[in-house]
């Protein structure tokens, strides 16, 4: 396996040989497509905040997202016990298309696929977050358990091992289908739209390996993205409805809120970059009195945007936790993003 560090450089030098002939800027309004990495909750396929602009007729984007996760948690109750140490590396090809045709009657119509591949692993990450912590004066409590670079995902109820992960695992995720119908919108200047998303994630990953949930789940969501001057706030929240599962199906929540808020600005002296800040969260997606898979979650994303032509840009963020101990330690998130007719 290719460690963390090529991972990296493999990303970046591709995406520099890809971007750097281009000298227009790109849509600087996009949020990130990021939601709680927990490797439980990824599985049942949350959608993340998409803006509220549809992709325009006869227009295509096709999104490389990576989200690097690195877990160090470890949750004990009466009857439940959880540990999560190790890395998740979540890759997702992310295609939207803009129709040229109107469906029933409607116009400003999107279609779209996610395919995910999800690949838990020991990671290289351990030593680096570990002193990025004493940097900054944050805790290793639950880090300083655990040996480096190790991988020990495992869930125990009742006495009962649920499930448990120690050696590297990666298979294809959950395919998510989805459609978008523009409500409204301004489009010539696009300062003030509002969509309604929907999404079907299909059973093509596996529990046993953590990239699925072996069930069927539908999303339904809004989506408003707003722009004054240099700032643009994008916000929208939703529902999903959450089918059989192969993993602690038992404990499943059929109904799932989830909402997203986030600003994007474009600062003038550098119109080659944006600064973004994010809040995802949703209601508890399972019935357990752990606060990892029982409480509701809120995560915040900080980073932005590089903007190297019209038709590409770079996310790179940090996700870190707010309400502790419902997301991992941290995330590293990244997308490359293109688009064209």
């Amino acid at each position: 396996m290719p460690s963390t560090q090529s991972i990296f450089i493999r990303t970046i030098s591709i995406a520099a040989w890809v971007v750097m002939p281009q000298i227009a800027l790109a849509d600087p309004t996009s949020p990130f497509y990021s939601v709680n990495q927990n490797p439980l909750i990824q599985l049942q396929g949350l959608p993340p905040l998409e803006k509220g602009i549809v992709m325009e007729s006869g227009v295509t984007s096709a999104n490389v997202i990576m989200d690097i996760t690195s877990a160090s948690i470890s949750e004990v109750d009466q009857q439940e016990q959880i540990i999560f140490d190790g890395e998740t590396y979540r890759l997702n090809l992310m295609f939207r298309h803009g129709l040229k045709q109107s469906i029933f009657g409607m116009k400003g119509v999107e279609v779209g696929i996610d395919i995910p591949f999800v690949s838990h692993r020991g990671g290289s990450l351990d030593g680096f977050i570990r002193n990025w912590h004493n940097v900054f004066g944050l805790s290793n409590s639950e880090r300083d358990q655990f040996q480096d670079d190790q991988l020990d995902y495992q869930y125990r109820r009742n006495g009962v091992t649920e499930f448990r992960m120690l050696n590297t695992s990666s298979s294809i995720g959950d395919i998510r289908l989805s459609a978008a119908w523009q409500l409204t919108c301004r489009r010539s200047d696009e300062t003030d739209c509002s969509a309604l998303r929907a999404s079907l994630k299909l059973p093509t990953g596996k529990a046993e390996k953590l990239s699925g949930s072996g069930g069927l789940n539908f999303s339904l969501a809004h989506t408003t993205s707003r722009t004054y001057q240099r700032y643009t706030f994008n916000y929208g929240g939703g529902l999903q409805f959450n089918g059989p599962s192969d993993l602690l199906n038992e404990q499943r929540k059929n109904l799932v809120g989830f909402a997203s808020a986030g600003v994007n600005y474009q600062p003038k002296r550098f119109s080659w970059m944006v600064l973004k800040a994010q809040l995802d969260g949703h209601s508890a997606m399972y019935a357990s009195a752990l606060k990892n898979l029982g409480s509701d979650s809120v995560q915040i994303n900080v980073g932005g945007s590089i903007l190297f032509s019209a038709k590409t840009a770079l996310d790179i963020g940090v996700i870190e936790d707010i309400v502790t101990s419902t997301i991992p330690d941290v995330v590293f998130h990244f997308a490359l993003r293109t688009q064209y007719r």
